[in-house]
């Protein structure tokens, strides 16, 4: 019974202890919490890499070792053969919301501006990126098939655009290698068919990403499209 009531008075007086151990273990992780530098702060410098941009982006600036330069692949159908970056991405924009039902399929519509893509050599913009922001157009192959049965077509006017600097995300995240830009454009857009006569106007944000040299990740001679944004929460501004 003696025994029994030592170890009854026993188990208290241990739980007290590692009550308070854990207590001092606790503010012990606070305070050095509040003391690391912020250089540290992982989480913290995750969340203000820019959304806008590739993941390479996320990388010190300039191209990493494994960044080497890409062959001179050629010129795609329609696709801008220009050292302008700002060119390059107008032309992106139109085409990306200019197409007729009446004189190509879905999958014509859907490869034309993905055959301008090069992905860049650290995977940052893969293909199924363009998927899901080509489709933020508001075309798929279901609409695309309904459409067709009256006759859609679809045009569109670049009205207004910004590039680099001249954008607030850009200026607070720059780029990580000179030769990759952002622009953001205002596009008109207008929607006809053959069997309403009148068109449906309306005006939409894209903001789309061009590699160009002297970027060791861009063709020797010309800009590349690297990505674009259709999804609203994506729009660089």
């Amino acid at each position: 019974m003696r025994g029994s009531s030592a170890w009854k008075n026993y188990v208290p007086r241990s739980r007290r202890q590692w009550l308070l151990i854990a207590l001092l273990g606790v503010l012990a992780a606070v305070v050095i919490a509040l003391f690391l530098p912020s250089g540290t702060d992982t989480s913290k410098r995750s969340a203000d890499v820019p959304t806008f941009l590739p993941l390479a982006s996320q990388a010190a600036a300039g191209p990493g070792p494994e960044a080497t330069e890409p062959a001179d692949v050629a010129v795609s159908p329609g696709e801008p053969q220009t050292l302008d970056f700002k060119a390059y991405a107008e032309d992106t924009a139109r085409a990306l919301y200019t197409w007729d039902t009446r004189a190509s399929s879905y999958t014509q519509v859907y490869a034309h501006v993905r055959s301008w893509w090069l992905v860049l050599p650290d995977g940052s913009n893969p293909l199924t990126m363009y998927t899901q922001e080509f489709e933020g157009t508001g075309i798929n192959s279901a609409a695309f098939a309904q459409l067709s049965a009256y006759g859609a077509h679809r045009t569109a006017t670049v009205i207004q655009t910004s590039c680099d600097g001249q954008l607030a995300q850009f200026r607070d995240h720059p780029a990580p290698w000179v030769g990759l830009h952002v622009c953001t454009m205002t596009v008109s857009v207008t929607d006809r068919s053959t069997v309403e006569p009148n068109a449906t106007a309306y005006r939409v944000p894209v903001s789309v990403i061009v590699n160009c040299p002297p970027a060791a990740t861009a063709p020797a001679q010309r800009c590349a499209l690297a990505g674009f944004y259709t999804s609203a929460s994506r729009i660089v501004y």
